[in-house]
């Protein structure tokens, strides 16, 4: 008799039927040689309840590696609060993305199940700014989830990240694609009758597997789980076996008749109701002889060579999305909360947004005089300009260089600064204004006035210019305007009509990485 062992977020109302097995499950210990781990797990037929997968993948994964359990405990409550004091934050979480989003599974998840993964992915995103494209991680963490805490499933995925023994995630756009690619190669080798057949239909198949890769996702789950089985000591290496083996499959039980529509479709279709058990399915997975991981690797640097000199890229990179908590550090700031800070986060650049906000002018201490301003500010680049008005309107501006260029000789024109600046609200709206010619197709439809970022003199600083300026500031900095600007193609920041303010405080934020911060150096870095 087996034991129900699944974490506490599985919706055990949708459990699965148990896997088709002979025999009782197995119980010897695990292996410690690889060889005889690997022929263990496969002919593993534990039912996908089995007690046995709550330490079993755990260990798999953290093989030769140490927990770093903590990391994830302090990360998440300094992004989500602590549930334990009731004190949680960022409520409206949303999941990050890390490529192809339509190819999310969360499989037998509760809702409660649904948040916990969320949490993990955040995390995740945030420790590993590096990964920049891994569209099966989402997947992989959900299945991770069903037989291991949060804190688990963190170190289990860090350490399959990490792993330098295997592959089992790629991490980039390039690496993914040549995975992707190459597997039309290794079913022409080694799956040719099946190659043939869909030829022989007509059917293009470079559109046929095409979306390979999410046909391993999508079997049911008690085929799933004991491909991860698999997957976690052998690497990715099974889903190009469990991919030939759906092929070879589909052409033997829906070789006699007659297919309806296109041959992807019916292959999609045909895995979601394999009518095969796992043990059938993993036994022809294991039968292509000679699928080695050199010929593997032959395929997939061929294919990321081509890719690179063909120049393909990401259409749309994920690498910072809205709705993604961060770990920044609290600043001691009169004008916005942490949840206003977040906001502001997710409209930096990319390279900035890796680096902690520090305050390093605010008027309540260093008083309302442009000359002070300028002294405390112009060694820093980037800067976020923050008003507060006497209204309680808060706005301000993202400015990509320093105010030391007003005192640059060889500059001819009054404005300086460059299309990375933006203006922005955050009370009582919040709208973000980018530079105008980020929506212009061709940079040659840019005029003279919506280049207009930053002017400086000694009696008045402005952002934005054209038929308007978007802040201006005099040089007590206790009152200004705001005006629609052709260079950011703003409303005015304020809802007087005619665009007047009173200045309750003013703040400038810098974002510096962790060692200038540490080592008091002041932080300013091209933008070229």
């Amino acid at each position: 008799m087996t034991t129900v062992a699944f974490s506490p977020w599985v919706d055990l109302q949708n459990e699965p039927d148990s896997v088709h097995h002979n025999g009782s499950p197995q119980r010897d210990p695990m292996p410690l040689d690889p060889e005889r781990l690997k022929k263990w797990i496969r002919k593993g037929r534990w039912p996908v309840n089995h007690e046995i997968r709550q330490k079993l993948w755990f260990r798999l994964c953290m093989q030769k590696v140490m927990s770093v359990g903590s990391v994830y405990k302090e990360m998440a409550k300094g992004m989500f609060g602590d549930p334990a004091t009731g004190k949680e934050k960022n409520a409206q979480l949303e999941m990050p993305s890390f490529g192809e989003d339509d190819h999310i599974n969360t499989y037998k998840l509760s809702e409660d199940g649904k948040k916990q993964l969320t949490k993990l992915l955040c995390v995740m995103h945030h420790t590993r700014p590096d990964i920049n494209y891994c569209p099966f991680l989402p997947s992989i963490a959900s299945l991770l989830l069903h037989y291991m805490d949060t804190e688990q499933a963190f170190d289990a995925l860090s350490a399959l990240l990490g792993s330098q023994r295997y592959k089992y995630l790629e991490q980039t756009f390039i690496g993914f694609e040549a995975f992707r690619i190459s597997f039309t190669k290794l079913v022409i080798k080694f799956a040719s009758p099946a190659h043939k057949w869909i030829v022989q239909r007509g059917d293009d198949p470079e559109k046929v597997y095409e979306g390979w890769v999410w046909w391993v996702l999508d079997l049911p789950f008690t085929h799933l789980v004991r491909v991860i089985d698999v997957f976690l000591v052998e690497g990715l290496k099974i889903f190009y076996r469990i991919g030939l083996a759906i092929v070879v499959l589909h052409k033997k039980h829906r070789g006699g008749e007659e297919i309806q529509g296109d041959m992807a479709s019916s292959i999609q279709e045909f895995v979601k109701t394999i009518p095969t058990s796992p043990e059938i399915l993993l036994n022809v997975a294991f039968q292509f002889r000679g699928l080695s991981r050199s010929i593997i690797g032959t395929y997939q640097t061929k294919h990321q060579i081509e890719l690179r000199a063909e120049g393909k890229v990401m259409s749309k990179s994920p690498s910072k999305q809205k709705g993604i908590p961060v770990l920044l550090e609290e600043i001691q700031s009169s004008i916005i909360n942490s949840k206003q800070l977040q906001t502001l986060w997710k409209w930096l650049p990319d390279r900035i947004a890796l680096y902690q906000p520090r305050l390093i002018f605010t008027s309540e201490e260093h008083g309302f005089s442009l000359n002070t301003f300028y002294l405390k500010c112009e060694q820093y680049e980037p800067t976020v300009l923050l008003v507060k008005t006497t209204n309680n309107e808060v706005f301000g501006a993202y400015l990509s260089v320093s105010w030391e260029e007003r005192n640059d000789d060889a500059r001819k024109a009054p404005y300086f600064g460059n299309g990375v600046c933006f203006m922005f609200t955050l009370t009582p709206k919040e709208m973000h204004y980018p530079w105008v010619g980020t929506t212009k197709a061709n940079p040659k439809d840019v005029v003279p006035a919506e280049t207009m970022y930053m002017r400086a003199t000694v009696n008045e600083l402005a952002i934005g210019g054209g038929d308007g300026e978007g802040i201006h500031l005099d040089k007590d900095l206790d009152k200004g305007y705001s005006q629609p600007c052709k260079t950011f193609n703003n409303s005015s920041l304020v809802t007087e009509a005619d665009g007047q303010f009173q200045c309750q405080i003013i703040e400038v934020v810098v974002f510096e990485d962790k060692v200038s911060q540490e080592n008091g150096t002041q932080h300013k870095s091209p933008n070229k």
